[in-house]
């Protein structure tokens, strides 16, 4: 019969066995695993180097550890592998104005250092060659599966024609101001000269060279970078404010209008506060504006209400008849607006009502 020392040397045999069993089998896990990782890694290389754009890659401390082809191809020089944020300043390029951008100002390194989700910035790169052109850099964390940064990446993008082609409308733009400016010139001198040669009370010829200074100054800020739409307060201080002073009250939110819109408004609003430096509040000592205008969302459509509200000025007299001014801020603002003009000619002061959908 076999004795205990027998059995217990079997039992320890059989335990090692199924040790090195497990162990062969984690073993084999971790191949598998090394494996797939491997090839995730090669995966992951092989789509850096297909896509369009410049990539750049740093690990948690903002070292710069991959940067794909692209990078190479934009910037005529070899990925630079900086060893922290501060170092990013190797990567040379310049801002708008001309100052070197920093190595904190790099969206890497608002990223890492700042902990920014999103950071963005256009730069003039000088590029490995000396020659420079426009890139746009766009940074975010990289996470891994339980949202920890374990690191940051870059976008570099190749702006250089969008930015050329910015300089191009400005130097368009300002030809087409110039121009129209010297159209407004034109249509002056046309109609002084015709009304010199008739019986035309100077006062009226003052009125007109207003009423054509007034419309080519609304023309010349719809005319710019912004040439699609105007901002309402904008369109207030310059034309309003400009005519009636600090006696001129005006509130409302932020407000862009598009450039049809603003046009017919600047006009009305123009005819608005001549009249009452002229006729209405304005020509009293103690007389006052208060202008208003708010925004109503109506489910997919947005409207504009604009009140002009005047009050202790002299007493409101209604007028025997429309002229020019009455056309301008009723019948062809509502054409141009599509909106409706309400006017009240009160005890109390002339008051005046815009509703309009926003383009």
């Amino acid at each position: 019969m076999p004795n205990s020392s027998d059995a217990e040397l079997r039992q320890e045999i059989q335990l090692l066995q199924n040790r090195i069993t497990v162990l062969a089998a984690d073993q084999e896990r971790d191949a598998g695993l090394a494996e797939e990782a491997a090839n995730r890694l090669n995966l992951f290389e092989a789509m850096l180097e297909i896509v369009p754009v410049g990539v750049v890659l740093t690990d948690v401390n903002g070292r710069i550890v991959l940067g794909n082809k692209v990078v190479e191809k934009m910037t005529h020089h070899p990925v630079l592998h900086s060893s922290d944020t501060h170092s990013y300043g190797e990567w040379i390029s310049y801002h708008a104005d001309g100052r070197r951008v920093q190595s904190h100002e790099y969206p890497l390194a608002q990223v890492v250092v700042k902990g920014a989700e999103h950071a963005e910035l256009d730069v003039n790169y000088q590029r490995g060659d000396g020659s420079k052109f426009w890139m746009r850099i766009i940074g975010q964390p990289v996470l891994d599966k339980t949202g920890e940064r374990i690191g940051a990446v870059v976008a570099l993008i190749d702006v250089d024609r969008e930015h050329q082609l910015v300089e191009q409308q400005k130097i368009l733009i300002a030809e087409l101001n110039h121009r129209v400016k010297n159209a407004f010139s034109v249509v002056k001198s046309i109609v002084s000269m015709s009304l010199r040669k008739e019986d035309i009370p100077d006062g009226l010829r003052r009125k007109i060279d207003e009423r054509l200074d007034a419309y080519a100054k609304a023309h010349s800020k719809l005319v710019g970078a912004d040439w699609d739409h105007a901002d309402l307060q904008k369109i207030v201080e310059e034309i309003v404010i400009n005519i009636g002073g600090d006696r001129v009250r005006y509130d409302g939110p932020a407000v862009d209008l598009p450039s049809r819109q603003a046009l017919a408004i600047s006009m009305a609003l123009y005819e608005l506060a001549t009249n009452a430096v002229k006729y209405g509040s304005l020509s009293a000592s103690d007389g006052k504006v208060d202008l208003t205008w708010s925004i109503t969302d109506n489910d997919n459509s947005r409207e504009v209400l604009l009140k002009w509200v005047e009050r202790d000025g002299p007493e409101v007299v209604v007028p025997k008849g429309k002229g020019f001014g009455s056309f301008i801020i009723d019948r062809a603002l509502s054409m141009e607006t599509s909106g409706t003009v309400d006017v009240s000619y009160s005890a109390s002061g002339f008051e005046w009502c815009l509703k309009a959908p926003l383009g």
